[in-house]
């Protein structure tokens, strides 16, 4: 039986960890066996993981550096007790990011288990590349982009020589890849693009488990599902929401997720007097019952590299509009599969208006999605090839 090892920050409720979950369901254990190296444990989608897939949090199970400190140190671990002292002081004095993830991964050993297979699974400058590169050892390394490289091409720069170690570098849309290689032109060769996985099937049958929404409203429902952050662009919602209110349109908005931006929009929302108009659900485990509901299905992001919620929205055939993103064109033919527009309220809210004043074309949006292929499970293909 082969081996893979995968690494990522942590198991959260978001689109990254949603799509590793779909990769990992998609691959034969029967043949292979998955190994998941976490930064922290205790995500929410860490219950969708297989029994049979080991988690193995890479700072150990102690619950702080002292804790960790004292066990080496009981132990008989001396040496690595002042190590793991000392990295983690200039760890701490350092600036965020690259600086002091290189330190931080200096007290962590390197695994003597052989992969044939270890795999960087998450946004493209972050603690996993170096994990990979330095701290497993496997035949075949690869790096996996879900973002759009341009917007953090300072931070890559400072990893750019962990990405010449890798044996291929999977980004997960066309132009995503495009992108890429414009900043990077030299790891061309090893660069390839790997879709997200989606199940139509899949998401139709859990969209036919759990609870919708629970209230008796009769109007249009609007529906958002992702974690509430900068990069998702709910912070656009409430005035949107205030335009429609004010033009007499009988409209609410849901988001499903939670993040750090969460306050923020609610502060807004009342700001607004939009309690009875946007509502945060938070997360759900199963927001396919509400997209199955919904009217129209929005995602105001204000970066993405595929957006796994849209190929999801696809599936059930609902009204899209997407913003002009990273992957947008490759997932939405505009004006026949749903609506691009610019991420501003004005432009998102001209496509609202289109489709509520439009039950026709609403309706042939969906039609025309129930005629499109969309399912990439032949995508784990791509992943055989390399442990041939």
């Amino acid at each position: 039986m082969k081996k893979i090892a995968i690494v990522t920050r942590c198991i959260i409720a978001g689109g990254i960890e949603k799509a590793l979950i779909s990769m990992i369901n998609s691959i034969d254990r029967s043949k292979y066996k998955i190994t998941i190296f976490v930064m922290a444990k205790g995500g929410e989608f860490e219950k969708f993981i297989s029994g049979d897939i080991e988690i193995i949090p890479i700072y150990g199970y102690e619950k702080t550096t002292k804790e960790k400190i004292i066990n080496n140190i009981k132990e008989g671990n001396i040496i690595n007790a002042v190590k793991i002292l000392f990295y983690t002081y200039i760890a701490l004095n350092s600036r965020p990011g690259y600086e002091q993830e290189k330190y931080l991964a200096k007290i962590l050993p390197k695994h003597k288990e052989v992969y044939d297979l270890a795999i960087a699974y998450h946004v493209p400058a972050s603690f996993p590349v170096i994990y990979v590169i330095n701290h497993l050892n496997a035949r075949n390394k690869v790096g996996w982009i879900h973002s759009d490289a341009t917007k953090y091409k300072k931070q890559i720069d400072k990893y750019y020589d962990y990405y010449k170690k890798f044996n291929k570098i999977y980004l997960v849309s066309k132009e995503g890849k495009e992108k890429f290689i414009g900043l990077y032109p030299d790891l061309s060769r090893k660069s390839e693009v790997f879709h997200n996985i989606i199940s139509r099937d899949e998401i139709i049958n859990l969209s036919q488990k759990g609870s919708g929404f629970r209230d008796k409203f009769k109007g249009i429902r609007i529906l958002t599902v992702g974690r509430i952050t900068h990069e998702k662009g709910h912070i656009l919602i409430p005035e949107i929401c205030k335009k429609l209110i004010d033009n007499k349109y009988n409209i609410r908005w849901y988001c499903i997720g939670d993040g750090d931006k969460r306050d923020e929009l609610q502060e807004q929302i009342n700001n607004y007097n939009l309690d009875n108009i946007v509502h945060l659900l938070g997360v759900k485990t199963n927001p396919y019952k509400y997209m199955k509901e919904c009217d129209i299905y929005v995602q105001p992001s204000k970066e993405e590299g595929y957006c796994i919620t849209i190929a999801e929205a696809k599936c059930l055939s609902k009204p899209i509009i997407f913003t002009n993103v990273t992957g947008a064109e490759e997932q939405i033919k505009h004006g026949k599969t749903g609506f691009i527009a610019e991420f501003d309220i004005d432009s998102i809210y001209k496509y609202l208006v289109k489709l509520i004043d439009d039950r026709e074309l609403r309706d042939k949006l969906s039609e025309n999605l129930t005629n499109e292929i969309v399912d990439t499970r032949e995508e784990i293909n791509k992943l055989y090839s390399i442990l041939r």
